[in-house]
């Protein structure tokens, strides 16, 4: 075999091996997960990943493959440095994947795609929910471990490059062997290109997750097609509307639970506000006893589901009734959030003065333009705190934040709509006061942090209580999202999505009660709007949790999926394998067609037509 032919086939099977050792590295890292697989799961990672793995390997192989043929007929060494740089690139941008990879997943639970693409506009948001340390650890890592590889690269290779010679014969063979690179990188010769549920073999999302290449998912995400006519196209449309109807129908009275027509308002959207934290959910006793008490001051909604894992698709869920599709967001789409419904816009009609409080900065993930288009008359973010205010790294803590609120509302003011939005119970879950529970592990910070957020609003309610507006204002908490902590729950645990809701203040004309119709964080507007008697027939993925004909169920979506509750079913569907991984219904049920469609539904109205 001659010698550049050689050196490519070694070139080929170094990638490789390289993207089998970061899966290991990833497993490793990961270890809390990867424990419990079974040794064979553990192993079909490997197996199952092969196809993503030999598929980047190709697409890596083509240019140093057709340098390589080139190169043949010259006896420079010119081409073998050409080569020898490309590689360096690349294991720049191997290692940095891999290692912002790793770190990643043990946030968001999922592999690294184009989504932080969406977050980069701002470094110091992004970089809040890490440490400084972490963050030079990190690009120490990275810069030593493309050190080391590229080291490990010229002790296999340099030799070959030595004393380069003519050889005809190679140029042939080469441009054959690039030319059937296109086979592993379709993944086989089949009608069908390789997509990454060639990866998914378990009803464990970690090991499908274990098994998929960072390299191949993150090239993936950032060239895939929104084209509908790939996407979540499971019933014709008289179908679709068929099924759909029983869920999204307007039909019933509101039961009135306040003692005004037109309160003062007040929603605080609380970071991470986890059912499995909160005692009155069934949650670990201690760590918000404020939320607790306030819940028998007033209603507690304790079926309540988020929409999604992060921010900005809370926000989306609760300020337009709007929930999200599987690994997006409202807020990317410019498009879909002008011709959206928000609930300030409708209170605004009705003689309402709209504000919004956050310690953070809201240039961030599209905040500010959303906010701006859902009707807020006034932001108040990070650029209105003085600097010394602005202790944390997102910006100020969670009690200054509160105090802007009071300060900025006097006792006889009315009329209002405000929103608050706490930020300090977010990774790294610092606080400045002492902590309640002992220890420095991820769990005992998050819990400590949400102690911190709840005697704040105990603060802060105790208070407004003294306030004029008190008796005439309905204060509603809820959470932008749930949390894998307390515990380890996977982005398609209904676990996760568990979050209260509770509503209190003077204007509620019912105390120590609980609702618990199954419903969703979207669910929101069309209840507070049917309690305003304002029509709420325009926010068309929103329900009156509080109808005289409740339609109780809750839909929530992940990075490859959704989940689907009724009274008494639950459903979990893989986007990527189209298949229900857990499903209490038999197949095909009624259940399932209504999820189904559901989705299809929510996707047809965020592409629609000339959108």
């Amino acid at each position: 075999m001659k010698r550049r032919v050689l050196i490519f086939t070694w070139y080929y099977i170094f990638w490789y091996l390289l993207f089998v050792f970061s899966r290991i590295a990833f497993l490793v890292f990961q270890w809390t997960n990867t424990s419990q697989l079974s040794l064979t799961e553990i192993l079909n990672t490997i197996r199952y990943g092969f196809l993503l793995d030999n598929s980047m390997t190709a697409y890596l192989c083509i240019f140093p493959g057709l340098v390589l043929a080139t190169s043949s007929f010259t006896m420079s060494r010119i081409p073998f440095k050409i080569v020898n740089y490309y590689t360096l690139l690349v294991l720049i941008l191997f290692s940095f994947i891999v290692v912002v990879d790793i770190n990643l997943y043990s946030y968001w639970g999922f592999r690294l795609d184009a989504t932080p693409l969406f977050y980069m506009s701002n470094l110091k948001a992004v970089s809040a929910s890490v440490s400084m340390w972490l963050w030079i650890g990190g690009l120490l890592l990275i810069a030593g471990l493309v050190f080391g590889l590229y080291q490990l690269y010229h002790l296999l290779f340099r030799h070959q490059f030595l004393s380069p010679e003519k050889e005809w014969v190679s140029f042939p063979v080469l441009v054959i062997l690039c030319v059937l690179l296109f086979i592993p990188i379709r993944g086989g010769l089949g009608i069908s290109s390789l997509t990454i549920s060639s990866a998914y073999f378990s009803q464990k999302q970690f090991a499908n997750h274990a098994a998929i290449n960072p390299m191949w998912n993150v090239a993936f995400s950032i060239t895939e097609s929104n084209d509908i006519e790939k996407r979540y196209l499971y019933f014709d449309k008289p179908t679709v509307l068929k099924l759909v109807h029983p869920l999204v129908r307007k039909k019933g009275n509101s039961i009135s639970v306040l003692n005004t027509t037109r309160p003062n308002i007040l929603v605080i959207i609380v970071e991470s506000l986890t059912a499995k934290a909160v005692g009155v959910t069934g949650g670990i006793k201690g760590i918000t006893p404020n939320i607790d008490s306030l819940s028998h001051q007033g209603i507690l909604f304790d079926e309540v589901f988020a929409t999604a894992d992060r921010t900005d698709k809370g926000i989306a869920a609760v300020v337009a009734g709007y929930p999200t599709l599987p690994g997006s967001s409202p807020l990317k789409y410019q498009k879909l959030t002008e011709k959206l419904d928000f609930l300030p816009k409708e209170l605004n009609k009705a003689g309402y003065q709209s504000t919004f409080y956050y310690g953070g900065t809201l240039d961030f993930a599209n905040y500010r333009s959303f906010l701006v288009q859902a009707g807020y008359k006034k932001l108040v973010s990070d650029k209105d705190f003085v600097l010394t205010d602005q202790n944390t790294k997102w910006g100020a803590w969670d009690h200054q934040v509160f105090n802007r609120v009071l300060s900025e509302t006097p006792t006889n003011e009315s009329g209002f709509f405000k929103t608050i939005l706490p930020l300090t119970s977010h990774e790294p879950f610092d606080i400045p006061i002492p902590p309640l529970l002992k220890g420095n592990d991820p769990q005992t910070l998050f819990l400590n942090s949400l102690h911190y957020t709840d005697k704040v609003i105990g603060d802060f309610i105790r208070i407004a209580k003294s306030r004029n507006w008190w008796k005439n204002t309905l204060v509603i908490i809820i959470a932008d999202h749930g949390s894998k902590l307390p515990g380890n729950s996977g982005n398609d645990d209904f676990n996760r999505q568990h979050i209260p809701m509770i509503w209190t203040g003077g204007a509620l004309s019912k105390r120590d009660t609980v609702i618990h119709s199954i419903s969703s964080q979207a669910d929101l507007a069309s209840t507070l709007l049917g309690q305003l008697n304002i029509n709420s027939d325009a926010f068309l993925f929103s329900k009156n949790i509080l109808s005289t004909s409740p339609n109780p169920f809750a839909f929530y979506t992940f990075n490859d999926g959704y989940g689907f509750l009724t009274p008494g079913n639950f459903l979990i569907y893989n986007t990527v394998t189209n298949k229900f991984n857990s499903a209490t219904t038999q197949k095909n049920s009624l259940e399932q067609q209504q999820s189904r469609a559901y989705l299809q539904f929510l996707y047809l109205d965020f592409f629609k037509p000339g959108q």
